[in-house]
């Protein structure tokens, strides 16, 4: 079974769940089953979390879709979870926390634009994805043969991991600079 995890709480300030649910909604629509996507994030909005209940209802992917309904930390999820796909959304080439720590900690990551003016401002990478129906497109590729995909996207994650994160010596060159010499 193929796995696709997104971190995040399910409140107001966040309005990306059913795209999710359109993803496996689009999977169906191509004869793709074999798959679970889950929610990983505590509830802090019953309306929004009926909201991608109801969706998901509608069309007739409920099986395929989960919740923990609790934030779990990333570093803590069951090796299951972890061996899924991680998926993060961007504005163009921004990418926030829950990115950077899912590049960090070795997680086969997706990532797609959320922001349509920005299509072409993104790494050229096979899982940044700059728009939704590309994410689909993936997906059904990484089920028909992952080991390459996978190989693509953990050499693209490290690229960007040497992009967004400080190796030691960087890191000492930095303090050095911030901290005064004693």
């Amino acid at each position: 079974m193929l796995r696709i995890n997104l971190v995040a709480r399910i409140a107001k300030d966040k309005n990306s769940f059913l795209d999710l649910v359109y993803v496996a909604h689009k999977l169906k629509q191509n004869n793709f089953d074999d798959f679970a996507i889950l929610f990983i994030g505590a509830v802090e909005s019953i309306s929004i979390y009926q909201n991608i209940v109801r969706m998901a209802e509608l069309l007739g992917v409920t099986s395929n879709i989960k919740f923990t309904e609790k934030s779990i930390a990333m570093t803590a999820l069951p090796e299951d979870v972890k061996d899924g796909y991680f998926f993060n959304f961007t504005v163009g080439n921004f990418m926030g926390y829950s990115s950077v720590e899912c590049v960090n900690l070795g997680f086969k990551t997706i990532f797609c634009n959320a922001d349509k003016r920005l299509v072409n401002e993104q790494y050229n990478y096979i899982n940044v994805c700059p728009d939704i129906d590309s994410v689909v497109d993936l997906i059904l590729l990484i089920s028909k043969d992952p080991a390459p995909v996978n190989m693509e996207i953990q050499k693209n994650n490290l690229s960007m991991k040497r992009s967004f994160l400080l190796n030691q010596e960087e890191a000492g060159l930095l303090r050095s600079w911030i901290v005064p010499a004693q």
